[in-house]
């Protein structure tokens, strides 16, 4: 496939070098309104291309045009001309007023295109040149920092990472807080199936979402609904929000074809550093004196060695005068290190050196014609990644078909069709597992390593060579694998195969009245395998793992669409029904106590019996839902919406559900008409939405169990399941005003929202004596409340030059109001050792981290042990919540003449997350504070008061006695008591301001053309630079491992990566 893309792209690059252009002209004119004034600011587009001008003040205009191009003249509130280019040299234009080019048109509910100034509630639409700019793979991800009131976490360093999206907060404790994806129509499946144990920062794979599939090319725009009024009309799914994509399509006009062919570049940005002073050795915690090597006499002569069997670096200084025998001096094999002992320094690559710069080449070609009554848009996407890992690649491959026709006077039909292969061979693992790099580089190990020896992995035969060696003569590995070994042997291969898309048929019984009815489904197949060789440090391993997904939604609606009054009065309406199925299968297996034979990787490979597991699951819901707005002289409108959902996951008595919504909005602008207010509106709304709960989630099932002596045996499960679930409830209302002044040249969008959810679906612990250990109700009850900001401006625009700045801010306050009597805390989640886990706690934010704490005196100062150490809160304390405090995007876009330029700043305050990193890259000395500011030699002092301390029987203490701490520790005290010491050593403030987008394009002039309608050259970079962290060796963003509930844990990520590249697009 790449090739191909190659060739293409050679042949059009070969074709437009022996262009022949064309004779350009001057036109040049006058442009006015109905009464013959002037018009500034008109733009003046060449159609087909991004060349263009303005008029002046007093509507003169120029441009450089060849004969028979197409002159296209638009301006807010007039009727858009297009005149084509003939013999002549002077052009005049008058434009005639328009009145419903006032009403922008934004994407609602069920594909539905409303005027803007009609509706009661908070609608943000994104276009879609603004996600494909830096021509980023990842749809979804690319709206980070563009979107008031949407929260986003991008992957880094991961292939097709996870993207976790929120809309206004967090909804639901447990339940699904992604919104809603739905591409022209087709709700997607957007799940992640990352394991609890991954996302906690345990270990594994980040395999990312399934939404990764969509292709950002084919996209026209995306409209984000927010609020509960928004989404209702999708039911339970549209609870945290929906975003719709609507994809591009043939335009009228002439046929077109768009190339794009980019390239990139993806390197390391934010990654722990550690120190160079000191190499690998267990030290002695107990003084400052330094460590000494190891002597050991080999065939009659004493070296130096370091206990390479050890994975810490509290080992010797560095010095280049002191010969040691290195870990890969052991091996016969290889001559030339044999018993050949080197300068004790420094090595030249460092861990930082194992990573690569990842490439990735994305191209693209679309063609789009329009015939008399059909119109056809084809499009080929390719993108192939290696990542900054070795040995990592990534393949995306899309193919989409968008097409309508109209069948006769009152028929019309359309329909959509995609297809998508992702393959992904070896994504790395992160967290704290057998196989992660990042465990190996900067959690244990020794500094000392050169990782260009490490490349010779493997022994002649085939056995791994280590640096980890348990002893000086015997090479097996004692902790760590050489990561070497572990990338090119302790493989995964995942591949997806998906289909999705939607026919409609629209059927125009009257003027007034029409039918439409649909299908919309979406599929898809994903298999991943994993492997783990004989030879590794954990146990050799094969598993399997292959899901099968399908959702199909059957609907049908009658519209009704009138005015009357002289047209005074506007009434729009609907009802409709939909049934949603979806099934959903699992089935895999995993060998059990190793592999038999080395190399052979299947389920019969093993040297137990292998474990073998499925799970098929169905779930339905039937849906009536209907619509009614109306609307006043163009001032003022009101619309109420209702659905019922009847789900199968709920139990009979308690499985429907109604979502009244009412919204309601009024055009000052209307009423108050001065030159300097273009438009104003104030707006309201209130709904009500719901959110069901899993299949199977009502009785109680047996578990099977491993044969005995023939027999089958099961087991009870031991949670018990509640068969009168109710489903969860939000109540939500907002309000909101927007503005346009000085001709548009200033706008902005305020909205105050409130919403409350209730009936939460929660896990409850039991009694053990049930039988059961947990159990699942109704008792929760959750608040968001917030503050979404969204300014935009020209604060210049003349002929060749513009600037175009936007700014959104949004502030969410979450608080958990209550959860089942009697019970102040839940668990959500544990992350890996001492204890540390993620919770939902009644009063405060959700998603608060807790563990143990510093003990403070009165001053707020830290409080030191007679040994000088910090000393911990008997009972764990609320470190903080995940979520932040609020975001903030800054977009800026300059264009002069055919060049523009533009910039993205993403901004974060507040949240937390603890980092296991920061907790053992400590204890075991790699990091570089341990070794900063010389505290080897001298030990440390630390920032603290000396007190005596006393307990109260509610968990709280009192701090009496202080004085200055003044005694000595060690340097390898003060990194181990990471592990021994407050759980709050290890918890950081999230904050972070990115420059997350640059882009610099150039549209070639018309006369370089030729007959190509446009070429453009763009760079463009992502993620360049990133300021405010509070510990610099982390990215916050890339802190946790999933896009579910579970966030704040740093197990191990993979370090936050920057993009940059070019790209090339041809228009024909």
């Amino acid at each position: 496939m790449r090739t191909k893309f190659s060739v293409i792209l050679t042949l059009f690059l070969a074709f437009v070098v022996q262009l022949t252009f064309a004779q350009e002209k001057t036109v040049s004119g006058v442009i006015s309104d109905n009464n013959g004034m002037p018009l500034p600011g008109v733009n003046i587009l060449v159609k087909g291309t991004s060349s263009g001008t303005q008029s002046d003040f007093d509507g003169n205009y120029s441009i450089e045009v060849n004969k028979g191009a197409v002159l296209s003249f638009s301006y807010i509130g007039f009727s858009t001309k297009e005149l084509v280019v003939g013999e002549e040299s002077t052009i005049n234009v008058q434009l005639e007023e328009d009145a419903a080019q006032l009403d922008e048109v934004v994407v609602t509910a069920l594909g539905i295109s409303r005027a803007k100034k009609s509706l009661g509630y908070s609608v943000q639409e994104v276009d879609g040149s603004a996600i494909t700019e830096t021509r980023t793979s990842n749809a979804l991800g690319a709206l980070s920092g563009q979107v008031a009131g949407v929260q986003i976490t991008n992957p880094s360093g991961s292939l097709g990472g996870s993207t976790r999206i929120l809309v206004r907060g967090v909804g639901s404790i447990t339940q699904g807080n992604k919104p809603l994806i739905v591409v022209d129509g087709t709700p997607l499946d957007n799940s992640n199936y990352n394991s609890e144990n991954t996302q906690s920062g345990g270990g594994g794979r980040d395999y990312g979402d399934t939404g990764f599939d969509i292709n950002p090319d084919d996209i026209e725009s995306m409209s984000v609904l927010k609020g509960g009024a928004a989404a209702a009309l999708y039911g339970s799914r549209a609870n945290n929000g929906v975003i719709i994509i609507t994809t591009k399509s043939a335009k009228n006009g002439k046929a077109e074809i768009v190339v794009n062919s980019g390239l990139s570049f993806e390197s390391i940005n934010v990654v722990p550093q550690v120190q160079k002073q000191y190499g690998g050795g267990a030290g002695n915690v107990n003084t400052i004196e330094q460590s000494t090597f190891q002597q050991q006499n080999i065939n009659g002569t004493t070296y130096n060695l370091v206990n390479y069997a050890t994975d810490e670096s509290w080992g010797p200084k560095y010095d280049p005068n002191t010969l040691v025998l290195g870990w890969d001096a052991f091996d016969p094999e290889f001559a030339e290190d044999y018993l050949n002992p080197r300068p004790w320094v420094a090595p030249d690559n460092d861990a930082e050196s194992f990573f690569d710069t990842g490439v990735s080449r994305n191209n693209s070609i679309s063609f789009s014609k329009s015939f008399e009554d059909t119109k056809v848009r084809l499009s080929l996407a390719n993108v192939y990644t290696t990542g900054i890992v070795p040995n990592t690649n990534l393949e995306k491959t899309s193919i989409s078909i968008n097409a309508s026709s109209k069948l006769s006077e009152r028929l019309n039909v359309e329909g959509t069709f995609n297809y998508i292969v992702t393959n992904a061979f070896n994504r790395p693992e992160t967290g704290y597992g057998d196989n992660s790099l990042m465990q190996k580089f900067f959690q244990w190990g020794q500094t000392s390593l050169d990782y260009e020896r490490l490349k010779n992995y493997m022994l002649a035969d085939g056995t791994q060579r280590t640096w980890n060696r348990t002893a000086w003569d015997n090479p097996t590995p004692r902790y760590s694998d050489n990561p070497y070994w572990i990338i090119n042997k302790n493989t995964s291969h995942d591949k997806r195969n998906r289909y999705f898309g939607n026919v409609k048929f629209k059927y125009d019984l009257t003027d007034e009245l029409y039918a439409m009815g649909a299908i919309y489904s979406d599929s898809y197949n994903y298999s991943i395998s994993e492997r783990v060789a004989i030879g590794s440090q954990a146990q050799s391993k094969y598993e399997e793992r292959n899901r099968t997904f399908q959702e199909v939604n059957y609907e049908a609606r009658l519209h009704y669409d009138t005015s009357f009054l002289e047209d005074k009065i506007s009434f729009n309406s609907f009802i409709g029904a939909n049934r949603r199925n979806v099934t959903y299968s699992l089935i895999g297996g995993e060998t059990q106590g190793g592999l038999a034979v080395d190399g052979i990787y299947n389920l019969t490979n093993s040297n137990e019996s292998p474990r073998i597991f499925d799970f098929d699951s169905e779930e339905r819901i039937n849906s009536v839902y209907g619509s009614a707005s109306i609307g006043y002289n163009r001032f003022a409108f009101l619309e109420f919406t209702g659905r019922n959902d009847w789900s199968s996951t709920l139990p009979s008595n308690n499985n429907s559900y109604f979502y009244p919504a009412v919204t309601g909005s009024l055009v000052l602008s209307e009423l108050v008409k001065t030159d300097w207010l273009s438009f104003a509106k104030v707006r309201g709304s209130w709904a009500s939405v719901g959110n069901d709960t899993a299949p199977y989630d009502l009785a109680n099932t047996y578990g099977s169990r491993v044969p005995f002596n023939g027999g089958i045996r099961f087991t009870q499960p031991d949670e018990n399941k509640n068969p009168d679930l109710k489903p969860e409830t939000k109540n939500t209302w907002e309000v909101g005003l927007e503005a346009a002044l000085l001709n548009n040249r200033l706008r902005f969008d305020i909205t105050y929202y409130d919403e409350i959810t209730k009936d939460l679906i929660t896990p409850i612990q039991i009694d053990p004596s049930t039988g059961y250990t947990a159990t699942v109700a109704n008792a929760g009850k959750m608040s968001n409340k917030g503050l979404e900001l969204l300014i935009s401006g020209t604060p210049i625009e003349t002929k060749d030059f513009s600037w175009d700045i936007t700014w959104n801010f949004a502030k969410n306050e979450n608080e958990l109001l209550e959860l089942k009597e009697g019970v102040e805390t839940l668990e959500l989640a544990r992350f890996p050792f001492k204890g540390v886990t993620l919770n939902a706690v009644v009063g405060e934010s959700y998603g608060i981290i807790r563990g143990t704490d510093f003990i403070y005196d009165e001053n707020g100062n830290k409080v030191v042990g007679a040994d000088g150490r910090y000393l911990s809160t008997n009972e764990v304390q609320n470190l903080g919540s995940v979520l932040p405090d609020y975001n903030m995007g800054i977009r800026n876009k300059f264009r002069y003449k055919n060049i523009d330029f533009g910039f993205l700043i993403d901004v974060q305050k507040g949240g937390v997350y603890r980092s296991l990193t920061n907790m053992w890259g400590h204890y075991s000395g790699i990091l570089e504070s341990t070794a900063a500011n010389g505290i080897r030699e001298t030990g440390t002092v630390l920032d603290a008061v000396t007190g005596t301390v006393t307990y109260n029987e509610d968990g709280t203490y009192t701090v009496s006695d202080t004085s200055k701490n003044t005694t000595v520790i060690s340097a390898q005290r003060f990194g181990q008591d990471h592990y021994y010491g407050p759980d709050a050593m290890n918890v950081f403030d999230a904050s972070y301001i990115k420059l997350r987008e640059v882009t610099l394009g150039y549209s070639l002039p018309e006369k370089w053309t030729g007959p190509l309608s446009d070429i453009r050259l763009s760079l463009f970079g992502r993620n360049l630079f990133v300021w405010g962290l509070d510990n610099d060796n982390f990215d916050p963003e890339v802190a946790s491992t999933g896009s579910g509930n579970i966030q704040g844990s740093e197990g191990g990520s993979l370090p936050s990566t920057r993009n940059y590249g070019f790209n090339v697009q041809l228009k024909f």
